[in-house]
């Protein structure tokens, strides 16, 4: 009778044959398949990353193209500061009506204009002006440049706008130059 293997009834050299092959299967799988999942998986990534940068230059081309076109016809131009000058005592006391007409004439609603005295406290030579207006984006950006352009303006404390669509409620607190 022949010997027996621990496989059952297969010959001793065929179960050594079972053995070899199925290590060198483990070994192929582990060596050689594993390692290309992972190498392909960093292909898929990198694949999707430069997916995402060719829709964002997609979408950032016409910007860049109205860029150009206006460097080439000479560059856009700043516009020019006024000479900074401070507020009279005149044009403090008036400061809320003329200020009130600036924002309509930019399109927003007057909500408040609000001179704070205080700030002209010890020697100060600022005046703090809280405004609140309601708007649009568009006509809020017009008023800002507007203010930028007043020769009292010096500079924006605080800005607040509230989230939404539509028109919109803006706090903004300004200091102006004063005597």
């Amino acid at each position: 009778m022949a010997p027996r293997s621990g496989f059952g009834s297969l010959p001793p050299k065929t179960a050594l044959y079972l053995l070899i092959g199925s290590g060198v299967l483990v070994l192929f799988v582990l060596l050689g398949i594993l390692p290309m999942q992972k190498s392909l998986q960093d292909l898929d990534r990198q694949m999707e990353q430069t997916r995402f940068r060719i829709e964002e230059q997609g979408a950032l081309h016409p910007i860049y193209l109205k860029m150009l076109a206006i460097a080439k016809a000479g560059g856009a131009a700043a516009p020019k500061l006024p000479e900074r000058q401070s507020l009279g005592q005149k044009d403090v006391s008036e400061l809320t009506d003329s200020l009130a007409q600036f924002i309509v004439k930019t399109g927003l609603e007057v909500q408040s204009v609000t001179p704070d005295p205080g700030s002209l406290g010890k020697g100060s030579k600022f005046l703090a002006v809280n405004i609140h207006v309601r708007g649009t984006l568009e006509q809020i950006r017009t008023f800002l440049g507007e203010l930028a352009m007043m020769p009292s303006y010096e500079n924006i404390e605080s800005f607040n706008l509230q989230p939404g669509s539509g028109p919109r409620d803006v706090t903004v607190k300004v200091w102006l130059a004063a005597e």
